[in-house]
């Protein structure tokens, strides 16, 4: 079954993009995309994360978090709060709704905002920061990427900027950083995604890489790493998904503008390269499976495009619709 609405996360003038706020995108009986207009006006809205009736949105250029009550195609804005860290990038909603961790790119910082009961949230608890640097392009200093809660107390975050993820406890509000994991210098740690046998699948976004880890007690481990198919030198990978049979896995190429596709064993840990398929624009920053389609967000083309899989798993173009600077595409 696919989606009923999408939300989509945009940029806007601040940060050098066309869109005015938070779209929202209904799903037609074919399959294909429709423009159901301005769900809330917002400064770029970079990345969204949802919990219950409420979504929340990061303000990249403006430093903010925002929390929103959906009401049918329209947020009604719950309140925002600054952020401690710089360029706010990536959400995830943790616990049982309890805060809410922000991955920050410009410094590295993770910050933790508690959630109250209403949904709204409250002032930075917490500031989490990487050090160290590569010197290398996206990576002169800490850039906190991802956020992702692996069980009840677990919590991983990624930093582009110093090649670590790294490991945290979670109780109540509070994160405690508890490890983490270096990956070859020039990795650049970017997406994470859990896969159904427990494993963590990262993308690299500058060494264009899945790597399949594995837990060790309260540590991490490489289990292996795959190339992406297709990529091509100054690429950036950007985005990773997983197909609704588990069977194949993907992931964006910003650059070439293509989509990588990889076969996935059972086991979740052996991934296989199947080719690439152009992803309809440029600049694919986001895509996500929804249902039977695999939905792209191209930013610098206006694009939202649809994809129909096939028993190969590759790709092919259903659609297209034009969605001003689209950055996130939230599933609702």
């Amino acid at each position: 079954m696919s989606a009923s609405r999408i939300w989509v996360g945009t940029y806007t003038d601040d940060m050098n993009g066309s869109a005015t706020g938070i779209g929202v995108l209904g799903v037609a009986a074919d399959g294909s995309l429709e423009d159901h207009g301005l769900a809330a006006a917002a400064d770029s809205p970079s990345f969204l994360a949802s919990s219950g009736d409420t979504v929340y949105a990061a303000g990249e250029g403006a430093r903010v978090v925002s929390a929103y009550r959906v009401a049918g195609n329209e947020l009604h804005f719950l309140g925002l709060q600054n952020t401690a860290g710089e360029l706010p990038c990536a959400l995830a909603v943790l616990g049982d709704r309890e805060a809410l961790a922000v991955a920050c790119y410009g410094d590295g910082t993770v910050d933790v905002h508690p959630i109250a009961p209403d949904g709204s949230l409250g002032k930075t608890g917490q500031s989490l920061r990487g050090v160290g640097k590569v010197s290398r392009i996206n990576q002169d200093g800490p850039h906190a990427h991802a956020a992702l809660q692996i069980d009840a107390h677990t919590v991983l975050t990624t930093d582009l900027g110093t090649d670590d993820i790294y490991i945290h406890s979670l109780h109540g509000d509070l994160l405690t950083r508890t490890g983490s994991l270096k990956f070859p210098k020039g990795t650049g740690p970017r997406d994470l995604l859990l896969h159904p046998s427990g494993l963590i699948w990262m993308l690299a976004e500058l060494s264009h890489e899945i790597f399949v880890l594995k837990r060790d007690g309260d540590t991490l481990s490489i289990a292996g790493s795959v190339a992406l198919p297709g990529a091509e030198e100054g690429d950036h990978a950007a985005s990773l998904a997983l197909s609704s049979d588990g069977r194949f896995g993907y992931a964006a190429l910003r650059g070439s503008d293509n989509i990588a596709v990889l076969a996935v064993g059972d086991d979740g840990a052996t991934l296989t390269p199947v080719g690439t398929v152009w992803s309809g624009g440029g600049w694919p920053r986001h895509l996500v499976i929804d249902g039977e389609y695999l939905r792209v967000a191209n930013q610098l083309t206006n694009s939202v495009v649809t994809f129909t899989l096939g028993a190969d798993g590759l790709p092919v173009q259903h659609s297209s619709l034009v969605v001003h600077s689209p950055t996130y595409l939230l599933l609702a």
